[in-house]
């Protein structure tokens, strides 16, 4: 009995957490229909629907932990698993508010003025690779393949350049010239925006990095490769 009430509590966290991946790519999703267009309404009320739904899973998902942790002891792999589910829940969650702001920024920038179109390649092909990482980090965690996570790691240094080049761009485009109140404030949105997509491709690389130390036990953040 005590065997099957664990497959159970096991498999209802794997539902919850599932569900909260569906529901950060689907946001990620969003995000890349209001860079082509930031007047479509509804994807702005269903954005903030996804915020409810992701903040309540990551509720939910910490409080199964903690009673799986009361209720059944867990030793060393099963130990070593849920911990793994409680880091990548709290990055989840974390890129949930990441996507939410820049949903917001989007909201009020207009990256098609003069100047920006450049930009908003950028930010598109940024958006893009921190996809591919994210979905590829949930992977790695899911089938518990760390030659993935390896790969979303390395992946990473992609996103920093791109970043960079937004930063530098804005520098070089706009540093000689006497700007626009809207001007302005399209800089500040762009520059919050790629400085959030940023901090998303750190968070897809901490979970890849969750998914080494389930598979191989091994702490490999801050630069220990030990």
């Amino acid at each position: 009995m005590t065997t099957n009430i664990k497959e159970r509590q096991w498999e209802l966290l794997l539902n919850d957490f599932e569900l909260l991946a569906k529901t950060a790519l689907l946001q990620l999703r969003i995000t890349t229909k209001l860079l082509e267009n930031n007047t479509l309404e509804t994807l702005f009320e269903e954005a903030g629907a996804n915020e409810i739904i992701i903040d309540r899973l990551e509720i939910k998902i910490r409080e199964e932990i903690v009673f799986t942790i009361f209720q059944f002891n867990p030793k060393a792999t099963d130990l070593r698993k849920i911990i793994t589910y409680q880091d990548i829940t709290t990055n989840l969650e974390r890129v949930g508010d990441m996507l939410l702001n820049i949903i917001h920024f989007l909201q009020d920038a207009n990256l098609a003025q003069p100047g920006f179109e450049s930009i908003k390649k950028k930010i598109a092909q940024m958006i893009t690779c921190v996809g591919h990482m994210l979905r590829d980090a949930i992977l790695s965690f899911s089938n518990e393949d760390n030659a993935m996570a390896y790969k979303v790691i390395a992946e990473d240094d992609e996103i920093d350049d791109l970043f960079h080049q937004i930063s530098l761009y804005l520098q070089e485009e706009f540093s000689d010239r006497c700007l626009s109140k809207s001007e302005i404030r399209n800089m500040i949105q762009v520059n919050a925006i790629a400085h959030n997509l940023e901090r998303i491709g750190d968070n897809a690389t901490n979970i890849a990095e969750a998914t080494i130390y389930l598979t191989e036990g091994k702490d490999i953040r801050h630069g220990n490769k030990e």
